[in-house]
Order: structure tokens, then C-alpha cells, then sequence
């Protein structure tokens, strides 16, 4: 049976999810500091405008757009060209600076509570505003933080899940592994996304070695194997043949 697609855009991942990731579908990244899941989803973002023609929202709950937008061109991405042509938003949450004024076009002040169902009428306006196909959300904890407690935490996670499951864009869902949980910060974001990759900075030799992987990818073949990647100037490359 065919499966409709969205392509990476990120050099060697493809190969190892059958093709693309399936359509309208949300998965997880995580994986430990330093290990390249910001880029791995701006470069989801900025290549699936530049080379397949497929929009996208990044949704910013840490990171000031000012920084990522500066950090980006490092790899050639030019963020800000992509804002100006309505072909990629960026929304700040802004959690860590809710009484600074932002001057950002797409913002979204929510003071010390979460509101979950604010935050996603927000990200589905924007979606429709600037036709996106791909949404990135970055990252988890920023959003957990603000809740009181696990219970809270999981229901916020899981409605925003579903919600961008509803509106059929490609998305994913950035967060952090944590001690003891092997996966992710709280031990059921993994459970609750469709699929799952792993990425991973391992000391090795004195340096730092990169890896990712794919635990779960549902209603597709993939591979489990854990393979190296390395961040070049040209953004992430995953050696898939080995």
C-alpha cells in the first residue's frame, strides 16, 4: 500500500525510516546536550522549504527567534529570508521572559500557567496563516515546567500531541533525556508521540562522538541500528550505509 511521505530533508535519515516520515504523523527527538536536536529540527524546517516546497512552524519555547535566527546561519540558513516570504514562522512562547515585550510578529504570553489549549489554537492560526505543512516544538521541558505535576504534565503533552496529529502536519517534538529516565525527561513522552529518535553525544577516544537512532517509527519499516552522524557546516549528515 502507498504511504504519502514527508521527506527529511536531513541527509541519511530518510534511508533509514523508509523513505520519509509518514504523513501528518508527530515524533519525538530527544537525546543529551550537545547532541544536535535543534538543528536536526531546523534543518527539518529549512530544507523542507527549500527543497520540497512544504512550510513550516517553529515554535520557540526557549531559545529568543533572535538567537536561533544568528546560530542558523552558521549552516548557510537564512531564517529571516524564510519569515519575510510567509514561507516559515517562528512563535515565541517566551516562558523565560514573559515580562519582556517581545517584538515578534507571531508571540504568545502565558504568564506562570500553562494553557494548553491556548498554545494550540495559537500554533494551528500560525499553520494556517503561513500554509504549513511541518512543525517543529522546542523543547518539551520548557512546557512541563510550568505545570504542577506529573499528571498535568502528561495530559498537556499528550493533548498537544493529538492536536497536531488532528491538523495532519508533519510534526516534531523536541525534549531531553534525563536520569534515570533512559528517553526522555519524564518517562512518557515516548509513549505518547508516534515515533521516536534518539540522538546521542558519547565520549570516545577524549572526544565526542554522534549518534542517532530510531527506536519507533508506527506504520512504517525502519531501522533500529544506531548509527554515527556528524554536524558539518551544511547542517546534520547521518552515515546510513554503514
Amino acid at each position: 500500500m502507498h504511504m504519502a511521505r514527508t521527506k527529511s530533508g536531513i541527509p541519511g535519515v530518510d534511508e533509514i525510516i523508509g523513505g520519509g516520515f509518514p504523513e501528518g504523523t508527530c515524533c519525538l527527538v530527544t537525546g543529551t546536550a550537545g547532541s544536535g536536536r535543534t538543528i536536526f529540527g531546523v534543518q527539518f524546517l529549512y530544507n523542507g522549504i527549500t527543497e520540497f516546497a512544504e512550510n513550516g512552524v517553529y515554535v520557540s519555547l526557549e531559545n529568543r527567534p533572535k538567537d536561533l535566527r544568528y546560530e542558523m546561519l552558521n549552516f548557510g540558513w537564512d531564517l529571516k529570508k524564510m519569515e519575510d516570504q510567509n514561507k516559515m514562522a517562528i512563535v515565541d512562547i517566551g516562558f523565560a521572559r514573559d515580562h519582556n515585550k517581545s517584538s515578534e510578529k507571531y508571540t504568545l504570553t502565558m504568564g506562570s500557567r500553562l494553557n494548553v489549549s491556548a498554545l494550540s489554537v495559537h500554533i494551528f492560526e500560525v499553520c494556517k496563516e503561513v500554509k504549513a505543512k511541518r512543525v517543529v516544538i522546542d523543547s518539551l521541558p520548557s512546557l512541563q515546567l510550568r505545570l504542577k505535576n506529573i499528571t498535568e504534565m502528561r495530559r498537556a503533552t499528550s493533548l498537544l500531541c493529538d492536536l497536531l496529529l488532528e491538523i495532519g502536519r508533519t510534526s516534531l517534538m523536541i525534549t531531553e533525556t534525563a536520569v534515570p529516565q533512559p528517553l526522555s525527561r519524564y518517562g512518557f513522552e515516548e509513549h505518547i508521540t508516534r515515533g521516536v529518535i534518539v540522538m546521542q553525544s558519547i565520549p570516545q577516544n577524549g572526544e565526542l562522538k554522534r549518534t542517532i537512532q530510531v527506536l519507533k517509527m508506527l506504520g512504517t519499516r525502519h531501522s533500529t541500528r544506531m548509527y554515527p552522524m556528524e554536524i558539518t557546516g551544511q547542517g546534520i549528515v547521518v552515515n546510513s550505509l554503514l
